[in-house]
């Protein structure tokens, strides 16, 4: 920081830029790493799922790229009435973000190329989110390293993404997994956060 705020040559310039970036890159992976960290207690607290998810696709959509067309791309489907579960809104905010950023990345550009979706079950007490995209099929090999830390496909991934949701989940009683949609599907990649349901008042 201190070194961009003097004038440099344009050679100078590129490369403290470099260096700027890579330190937010470590800065983002030491804050990944320390969201799992053992003996962090997880708030004991009731949140609509309707509201949360609804936000957090809005959010979503204004904060991605204009090139992306997010808000085309993205296809939401959530009830009328609330939903409520046993989650932290911000760790819900997070798993969500990660899933809806691994399909904006991989997902065609048609409009619809990615589904979110919010139901009940699928076993009684349960609330279900579902994120699913019509990107190529995650392959076996890859498929079962998807929740291991530190495993990426991309050159500049951490591989800390769903592996912390998952770390996130279970601190909610919650789970996460993969789903491999059957070929006539569009949607065949999809990641389902299966939640503990909450009594109404």
């Amino acid at each position: 920081a201190l070194l961009l705020e003097d004038a440099l040559l344009p050679q100078q310039l590129r490369l403290s830029r470099i260096v700027a970036g890579n330190v937010e890159r470590l800065k983002r992976i030491v804050d990944d790493v320390l969201a799992v960290a053992p003996g962090a207690a997880a708030p004991a607290v009731v949140i609509d799922a309707v509201r949360e998810v609804a936000e957090v696709c809005e959010e979503w959509c204004r904060s991605a790229a204009p090139g992306m067309q997010a808000g085309q791309r993205l296809q939401v489907d959530l009830p009328a009435t609330e939903l409520l579960v046993r989650f932290d809104a911000e760790h819900l905010r997070r798993v969500l973000t990660n899933l809806l950023d691994n399909a904006g990345r991989h997902a065609g550009p048609e409009p619809g190329a990615i589904r979110l979706r919010l139901l009940t079950g699928p076993a009684i007490g349960a609330v279900t989110v579902a994120v699913a995209s019509d990107g190529a099929v995650i392959p076996p090999d890859v498929e079962r390293h998807l929740f291991e830390p530190f495993f990426s496909t991309r050159s500049r991934g951490s591989g800390l993404g769903l592996y912390i949701c998952r770390e996130l989940c279970e601190r909610h009683g919650a789970s996460i997994d993969f789903h491999l949609a059957p070929a006539s599907a569009r949607h065949r990649n999809e990641f389902r956060v299966v939640m503990r349901a909450a009594p109404s008042a």
